[in-house]
């Protein structure tokens, strides 16, 4: 279910009833056979060791852990500790544009100076992790609400428009995301308000503006920059012809399997 590194396994040798270590495998004793005394194990180990700075304190919501999505969780996990266990996560990003006669325009979040990821770079105008017990379609509607007070009719017209996927290393370990990427055709007299404090700001800019700041700098959050990729090839702003067009597209889908991703690391 997941990957782990080397000295995150010498951590959890001091818990031999829960964990079972050997062959370069990481395995849940069998006493603990249910969501729930999975979810209470992990949750009483992790809290231990966020005490003692080995993983990041818990942020408070929790992710589940599944064969794919939809399945019953074999365990929820705080959302922090995610990437230590190198389990795989999902969330929603949703293109807030405003069509017009020159071409799309979109609305950008600027990230409160709080978050504890990228703050006050540039960001969708609505993205959120899917937290258990939610599915897709229900967390694009809370995260819609709360991130840019959309209202559930308006939120309802958004678009699936496909997924981007990304393997990368992180400071607490592996990061493995799943990102289904919406589009949501705003009235022209739409203003997004943020209700949960995730955003100080919005701005709208025409959306060949967004792919140039993309291009030319580091003003959004990082996964941010392939929604606003995958939103300009889907709409002809960034065109076939473009040196970098195969790939791009073949990048924002790049692996199938973590052990793909690590060969190439390696």
């Amino acid at each position: 279910m997941g990957w782990i590194r080397n000295t995150f396994a010498d951590h959890l040798h001091r818990w031999p009833k829960i964990f079972d270590l050997s062959e370069g495998k990481l395995l849940m004793n069998d006493n603990y056979s249910s969501c729930e005394t999975r979810t209470k194990a992990v949750k009483e180990v992790c809290e231990m060791l966020a005490d003692e700075n080995a993983v990041p304190p818990s942020r408070g919501e929790l992710f589940s852990v599944a064969p794919s999505l939809g399945d019953a969780p074999l365990l929820n996990i705080d959302r922090a500790w995610i990437s230590v266990f190198g389990f795989e996560s999902y969330g929603v990003h949703v293109n807030g544009y405003v069509t017009t006669p020159a071409g799309p325009e979109l609305w950008l979040g600027i990230r409160s100076p709080d978050c504890l990821i990228d703050p006050e770079k540039l960001d969708n105008m609505v993205a959120g992790g899917l937290p258990a017990g939610h599915t897709l379609e229900e967390n694009l509607l809370k995260e819609a609400s709360e991130e840019a007070s959309i209202d559930k009719d308006l939120a309802l017209k958004a678009h699936s428009a496909g997924y981007i996927g990304y393997i990368m290393e992180v400071k607490e370990g592996l990061r493995r995301d799943t990102l289904f990427v919406y589009d949501l055709a705003v009235p022209e007299d739409f203003e997004p308000v943020d209700r949960d404090g995730e955003h100080i700001n919005f701005i709208k800019v025409p959306a060949s503006k967004a792919l140039s700041l993309v291009q030319d700098g580091d003003e959004f959050k990082f996964n941010v920059n392939l929604v606003i990729i995958d939103f300009s090839i889907r709409h002809g702003i960034l065109k076939p012809d473009h040196h970098e067009y195969k790939l791009l597209n073949r990048g924002l889908r790049p692996f199938t399997k973590v052990e793909d991703f690590l060969i190439q690391k390696s």
